[in-house]
């Protein structure tokens, strides 16, 4: 083998290194796009609980609350 076929075999190589390292990342960006988009429906959901929670509930007196050795 002569040093121009070393040398195509040698990005041969490299090139399909390359493309797994590159097939990788892809599915690990993915996976985490894909797991940012669970949280944010998650902190959506828990948003709007909050949000309803808060609506409903009548202000509070301190008078009306017990001690906390009840």
């Amino acid at each position: 083998m002569n040093d121009s076929e070393k040398r195509i075999t040698n990005l041969e190589m490299s090139i399909a290194h390359l493309q797994h390292d590159l097939e990788t990342l892809d599915k690990a960006v993915l996976d985490n796009t894909q797991k940012l988009d669970q949280v944010f429906a998650m902190l959506k959901r828990i948003n709007e609980r909050i949000d309803d929670s808060g609506d409903s509930a009548a202000p509070r007196k301190p008078e009306d609350e017990k001690p906390p050795h009840y």
